[in-house]
């Protein structure tokens, strides 16, 4: 099936992920190493998969995480590394670490370990992080606690605490469950680019915490972020990715598959009252909820969607 989004074409491949069915709830997120290989966390269990392009699961470990909720990757000293958020909470399980940053190598040895302690605890307000990122200018890391103080926190390189932004401090307004975050360096310098989800929009920051502007057209609940060439890709939580130029403006948007947020039960189905994998009933060309997200230097686009039994989608650029 191929599917236009502007200049570029893709093929939608449906159910890429070349693994075993799973039940349960996918929450996690993808990234794309410097090999080409498709990171991503386990649906049920608390591991981390390794997929080739093709889909095909090259590798598993366990990390000691409750739910691989951001997956990012950065380089340090010609190394590759790994970085898990874990928020600290996971659907139908029994929570087993608490809310934490870990710094990993590629094959899952915790190299450091961030908790509420070190962002400083937010009175009245849950500790939930959600994603990081890691400016390749600085090494500084940048982390969004999402799902609970709206705040998002710039350590330096060696990981101590020194810049806190709530979305107060420009035009814009609070963050409202600022899901994902990404340093950007389109354009040749960095800029912080924050999925303000529950405010359907953008917010643009500069490194040292200034804001710079806000995306507010055209988006509903964006979640997450990759890039390839010159072209952002956001994946939104309500069906649909869009990718946009350097300059923000919008390319082309993606599956949009808005008549599955009117299914009772959504991102899954009910079976009886009881929430169930959706897979049947989703249109083989249509987004249900994509949260994961990654693209190759080659354009492709991979996703993985919240719901019940993971449902990895490729778009391969043709």
């Amino acid at each position: 099936m191929t599917i236009k989004a502007g200049p570029y074409n893709y093929t939608w491949v449906q159910d890429w992920a070349k693994i075993p069915a799973s039940t349960g709830w996918a929450h996690h997120g993808l990234a794309v190493d410097a090999q080409g290989r498709i990171i991503s966390g386990d649906a049920k269990d608390p591991n981390i998969l390794v997929l080739d392009s093709q889909g095909n699961l090259l590798d598993s470990f366990a990390v000691p995480v409750t739910d691989p909720h951001g997956i990012t990757l950065s380089h340090e000293d010609g190394q590759e590394i790994l970085w898990i958020v874990d928020n600290g909470v996971k659907y139908q399980t029994e929570p087993r670490y608490p809310a934490q940053i870990l710094k990993c190598t590629m094959t899952g040895e915790v190299l450091a370990t961030l908790t509420e302690e070190d962002f400083g605890a937010e009175p009245g307000k849950t500790f939930c992080p959600t994603a990081c990122t890691v400016d390749p200018n600085t090494g500084c890391l940048w982390v969004t606690d999402g799902y609970g103080s709206n705040r998002i926190v710039r350590f330096s390189p060696d990981l101590k605490k020194e810049l806190t932004i709530d979305g107060t401090e420009g035009e814009a307004g609070a963050f409202h469950q600022p899901h994902w975050v990404w340093a950007d360096n389109r354009k040749g310098h960095t800029e912080i680019y924050i999925a303000d989800r529950a405010n359907d929009r953008i917010q643009i920051y500069s490194p040292d915490g200034t804001f710079l502007r806000c995306i507010d057209k055209g988006l509903v609940t964006p979640s997450a972020f990759a890039t390839f060439d010159d072209v952002l890709v956001v994946a939104e939580l309500n069906a649909r990715l869009h990718l946009l130029d350097k300059d923000d403006n919008m390319i082309a948007t993606i599956g949009a598959g808005v008549e599955n947020l009117e299914r009772e039960g959504w991102p899954n189905k009910l079976d009886d009252e009881t929430p169930a994998a959706p897979h049947d009933v989703l249109p083989a060309d249509k987004f249900n909820s994509p949260h994961g997200l990654a693209a190759d230097p080659a354009g492709n686009i991979y996703v993985s969607e919240w719901l019940i039994g993971d449902r990895y989608i490729k778009l391969a650029r043709i």
